[in-house]
């Protein structure tokens, strides 16, 4: 009895073996690659316009108690992407508050002089009733906003009437047929002392051009950014 049970088992086995190896063997789907999504900037194609306290909180965060916003202009600010990275800048016409800190030896802002096309003497000290234009550059997603942003032009006597930002396309449209400068972002238009004229960045600062007396190589070159090729 028990032999018989052995050798029917044995048999059993025997197909089962025999069955297995006649199937044809099946291979398991490769697992799609999936990609890491890569992570990309996010572009701000609508940037609010500057309000009057985020103004005064980017004015206080690069100058501390030295300068505060002149309102006796209107505008009195203005945003735009004055330097050409792409990344929107503010331009705001101050007054100073607290002069030993205005004139400070070493101070964290880069003063210029673009009507005269030169860099401002460090001992050529900001008068007391001497109004301003502070360009504070923009850096990463928040722009000018950005805690960051602190690298700040001083300019000096350029503060004027009827301050409008005019794109490198308006610029060029409205100055057809003249010689032009070679601007790296948008433009402040302004007239200064009865004078029209444009703001202008390129060779890593500020240059002021009049389109009645404009020489190209009167342009000096900079020392803070590092000048863009134009698109």
């Amino acid at each position: 009895m028990m032999r018989n049970i052995i050798l029917l088992i044995f048999i059993a086995l025997t197909l089962c073996a025999c069955y297995s190896s006649n199937r044809p063997a099946v291979e398991a789907p490769p697992v799609a690659y999936q990609p890491t999504p890569q992570s990309t900037p996010i572009q701000l194609t609508n940037v609010p316009g500057p309000k009057q306290s985020e103004v005064q909180e980017a004015v206080k965060r690069v100058f501390k108690d030295a300068a505060v916003v002149d309102t006796n202009y209107n505008p009195s600010f203005l945003s735009g992407d004055f330097n050409g990275d792409g990344s929107q800048d503010l331009a705001v016409i101050l007054k100073p508050a607290k002069l030993d800190l205005m004139n400070q030896e070493l101070p964290p802002w880069l003063v210029r002089q673009p009507r005269a096309n030169k860099v401002a003497r460090a001992h050529v000290p900001i008068a007391k009733d001497e109004n301003f234009l502070a360009v504070i550059h923009g850096f990463g997603a928040n722009n000018w906003r950005d805690p960051d942003a602190t690298q700040t032009f001083v300019l000096k006597d350029v503060v004027g009437q009827d301050l409008k930002v005019h794109s490198l396309n308006e610029f060029v449209t409205a100055n057809s047929g003249r010689k032009l400068p070679r601007p790296q972002g948008d433009l402040i238009g302004e007239t200064v002392g009865g004078t029209p004229g444009y703001l202008y960045y390129a060779q890593a600062t500020y240059s002021w051009y009049d389109p009645k007396t404009f020489d190209e190589t009167q342009s000096a070159p900079g020392v803070f950014h590092k000048p863009r090729t134009m698109k």
